[in-house]
């Protein structure tokens, strides 16, 4: 994963690394310095050291790994503290070439900060990483689920099955919280099949909807009572990618199509023609339109939905570059990723200013989720991992598959669909 060339951070007396710590929301200890030998070979002051892996307690009981650059098991002493919970640590060292690797073991479920104090000879230095907590249950009991996307609602996620599930899970979304799963029914029958979810800031929750009939696609409101608004969408493509606006209007992406369909709470139908067909769109945090385009001049577009203008941000390389998975972030900025090189960007919409994620070497990202604490997680469906990326650094989660559905709730869990199961982080 080339984590160590992305992570490296130098250690030094007195020491901490202020990413670290920013992670797990800890403070920072204080690094004990030890004079330098007056005699013999002098032993270098400093520790060059990168977090690869973040440990996980609970349902997903995933060690984490410090590696100490240039030092032998042998020239090492680590010890760990951990958080006062159902929970403790251990460590382990081994060989990694010419370095060594710190394996750190949760046993329990518990979360919060574990410091290593990472001695090696003069050189002394405390090192701060979070420790998270995993909860798994299944979304169905037979396990047969597949999640084609999620977003926050009710203090919990509103899950949208895959567009190929069985009937029952096409016709319907599915509700998490702590309190349980539900399902949260449509009136929809046969083929239906609902393609697109959005919730408005009053609560409601709107569905895009692939109807089997003549009739095309349609738009359904479900109000916080119960109540049921249809609005004929005016077209039989497929309908995806709602995003709702602070008026609570839904603006929903008509495949193939250079315009954006639109209903109101009141059922009111509208459209917004555009110069270019677009793939998707968010609601950026400003209330503007945000949308992805790929082809010839590949770009995120924002348009203001009262006046239909619209702003264009080339990105990428022209004729070839995909952007996608668009995320909207709390500082204001988006986040996308570019599906032909795996890479993935940052765009302030305020000047255009385009920068690139810090991922590690070989990392193809997926689904991305801003997290209110202003780190951002990245799934990479190849390697089956989730990364946590925080001031410029990333620590990787392996889950063993893909992460389907990413998607952080306000406060701060992460949650997302994995063969099945439900599993939330915090």
């Amino acid at each position: 994963m080339g984590m160590t060339r992305s992570l490296t951070a130098i250690l030094t007396v007195p020491l901490l690394t202020a990413a670290l710590l920013a992670s797990c929301g800890g403070s920072p200890g204080t690094p004990a310095a030890t004079p330098a030998p007056t005699a013999g070979p002098a032993a270098p002051a400093s520790l060059s050291a990168s977090v690869e892996t973040l440990p996980v307690s609970g349902a997903l009981n995933v060690p984490g790994t410090l590696r100490i650059a240039g030092r032998a098991p042998a020239d090492l002493t680590v010890t760990a503290s951990g958080p006062q919970q159902a929970v403790t640590v251990t460590t382990t060292l081994q060989a990694s070439g010419n370095d060594t690797l710190v394996q750190v073991t949760p046993v329990g479920s518990g979360r919060g900060p574990v410091t290593l104090t990472v001695q090696a000879g003069a050189a002394r230095a405390n090192v701060t990483l979070p420790l998270l907590r995993a909860a798994a249950r299944p979304v169905r009991t037979d396990g047969a689920y597949q999640a084609g996307g999620a977003t926050p609602w009710n203090g919990g996620v509103l899950l949208r099955a895959a567009a190929n599930a069985r009937a029952d899970d096409r016709h319907a979304l599915t509700a998490a919280s702590a309190a349980g799963i539900t399902a949260l029914d449509f009136p929809l029958s046969g083929l239906d099949t609902i393609t697109g979810h959005a919730v408005a800031p009053d609560g409601s929750v709107w569905v895009a909807v692939r109807g089997a009939t003549a009739a095309g696609s349609e738009l359904i409101r479900r109000a916080p009572d119960g109540t049921l608004t249809r609005v004929p969408a005016g077209t039989t493509e497929t309908l995806s990618s709602l995003g709702v606006t602070p008026d609570g209007r839904v603006w929903a992406v008509a495949y193939g199509q250079p315009r954006l369909l639109s209903a109101a709470p009141d059922g009111t139908r509208g459209e917004l023609a555009l110069g270019s067909v677009p793939d998707a769109l968010t609601v950026g945090p400003d209330g503007a339109l945000y949308l992805t385009r790929r082809g010839e001049h590949p770009a995120i577009l924002r348009v203001d939905p009262a006046s239909g203008a619209a702003q264009t941000f080339p990105v990428g390389t022209p004729g070839v570059s995909v952007p996608a998975a668009l995320t909207p972030a709390p500082d204001g900025t988006l986040l996308f990723t570019e599906t032909r090189t795996g890479s993935a960007w940052r765009l302030d919409p305020r000047g255009g200013a385009q920068v690139a994620l810090p991922l590690p070497a070989g990392t193809r990202a997926g689904a991305l989720a801003a997290a209110p604490d202003g780190s951002v997680w990245v799934s990479d469906p190849t390697a089956g991992t989730l990364l946590r990326l925080t001031d410029g650094r990333a620590a990787r989660v392996p889950l063993g598959g893909a992460a389907r559905a990413l998607t952080v709730t306000p406060d701060g869990r992460v949650w997302f669909e994995l063969g099945g199961q439900l599993l939330t982080l915090e």
